[in-house]
C-alpha cells in the first residue's frame, strides 16, 4: 500500500493545489488503525472495506461512499469522507498495478521483499517531501485540524494519534534510506498520482459525491 506522502500528492491533485484539513487527515485515516494497542490485520481489513482479507471493488468502495457522505451534511465531513474514500481506492489501484509489478518482478529472497518495499517506499516519501511545493503546507494543516470519528471502523484519537506520528517521522532525517529505489521508480509513483487521481474526479462524479 501507498504511504502518506503519496495520498497527500493524490489529495492535492484532486483537490487542485487545495486540499482542506479534513481532505488530508480523511487521506490516512483507514492507516490509523495501526495507532490502536493489540490491531490486527482483520482490523485492518475492516477499515479498508475488506472482506475475507479481499479488497474491496470499485463498487463496493462507491456503496461506502454515498453511504458515509450522507452520514453528516458538513462541508468538513463530506471533505473528510472523500479523503478517507479516496485512500481506499488508491490502496487497490497501487495494489492492482505498481505492487503488483512488483511482486512479479522480485527476484531476491523472498524472504527480504517485505523489507525492501519498505525500504522502497520510504525513499520515496522522502523524495515527494522535498520536491513538493505543498509539503511545508500540508503539514501545517495536519497539526492544526482535529479529525472525526469513522464508527465503527477507526476513532479521531486514533487518527489524531497516526497522523502525529506520520509527521514526527517524516520530520527525522534519519529516516531516510538514501537509496535509488529500484522496483518503485519516482517516475513511476507520480504517473500513478496523477491516473489514480483524474480516476478519483471522475468517480467521485459518478457516485454524485461533489469535491469540497
Amino acid at each position: 500500500m501507498p504511504w502518506p506522502m503519496v495520498h497527500f500528492a493524490i489529495a492535492d491533485n484532486v483537490w487542485r493545489g487545495d486540499p482542506c484539513p479534513y481532505a488530508l487527515i480523511g487521506s490516512i485515516a483507514p492507516d490509523a488503525i495501526h495507532a490502536r494497542v493489540g490491531t490486527t490485520r482483520e482490523d485492518k481489513g475492516r477499515t479498508h472495506f475488506m472482506e475475507n482479507a479481499v479488497m474491496p471493488t470499485v463498487a463496493q468502495i462507491g456503496h461506502h461512499a454515498v453511504h458515509y457522505w450522507s452520514r453528516n451534511n458538513s462541508a468538513e465531513w463530506k471533505a473528510f469522507v472523500q479523503g478517507y474514500i479516496s485512500h481506499v481506492y488508491a490502496d487497490l489501484r497501487w495494489t492492482e498495478t505498481l505492487y503488483a509489478e512488483f511482486e512479479s518482478s522480485y527476484r531476491e529472497d523472498t524472504a527480504s521483499m517485505r523489507s525492501t518495499y519498505n525500504r522502497e517506499v520510504s525513499q520515496i516519501e522522502f523524495n515527494l517531501m522535498r520536491s513538493e511545493a505543498w509539503t511545508e503546507r500540508v503539514i501545517a494543516k495536519l497539526q492544526e485540524v482535529e479529525a472525526f470519528a469513522m464508527p465503527p471502523l477507526i476513532e479521531a484519537d486514533e487518527i489524531e494519534a497516526y497522523s502525529n506520528a506520520k509527521i514526527e517521522w517524516l520530520l527525522n532525517a534519519s529516516n531516510e534510506p538514501g537509496i535509488t529505489p529500484i522496483y518503485f521508480e519516482e517516475e513511476k509513483v507520480r504517473t500513478f498520482i496523477s491516473y489514480t487521481s483524474e480516476e478519483l474526479h471522475r468517480l467521485f462524479k459518478e457516485w454524485g459525491i461533489t469535491v469540497i
